[in-house]
């Protein structure tokens, strides 16, 4: 009963802080954002990997090889540059793949280990997909931060006569 009572009192109180810290919030909550920072910089940076495949990707035909429904619904498949075997995975969009059937496949001829089911442009497009919600979650924040700050700091936000 005692125990109940303390962790009781003990949560109420937390929860008073919390609430405290996000009425006067601080800049440092916006390192709650920094996931989403260094979410934005990654697919950036894969776009402009994939962009930069795009610019020299060559074709060549190849070969499902196997399917792992299990893993993401996701095919191997194998295909040749120059005599060498390479070989890679992809989970396709639309297109129903099966074992033994002939697909195109996109290359880096400079590293022909980097390939896909897909063209380098359009998998360049898929990378920014969430780099817009991304943003206006940071910025939301920012502005909620400023906001809360400025009240605090004593100017009052307009408030429409009621």
């Amino acid at each position: 009963m005692m125990f109940e009572q303390t962790s009781r009192g003990f949560l109420h109180q937390r929860a008073a802080n919390i609430a405290r810290q996000w009425h006067y919030a601080s800049w440092w909550n916006l390192l709650i954002l920094l996931p989403w920072v260094l979410g934005i910089v990654f697919c950036v940076y894969q776009w402009r990997l994939d962009r930069a495949i795009a610019q020299r990707e060559q074709i060549t035909q190849g070969t499902v090889t196997s399917h792992e429904p299990q893993n993401h619904d996701r095919y191997g498949y194998a295909f040749m540059v120059g005599g060498k075997p390479y070989t890679g995975w992809e989970t396709p969009k639309a297109d129903e793949l099966e074992i033994g059937k002939s697909v195109t496949v996109y290359y880096d001829p400079a590293d022909p280990s980097q390939n896909a089911l897909t063209e380098f442009d359009e998998r360049g497009l898929a990378s920014l997909g969430l780099v817009p919600m991304m943003t206006m979650g940071i910025a939301g924040l920012a502005l909620f931060i400023f906001i809360r700050r400025r009240n605090y700091a004593g100017v009052p936000a307009h408030h429409p006569a009621g």
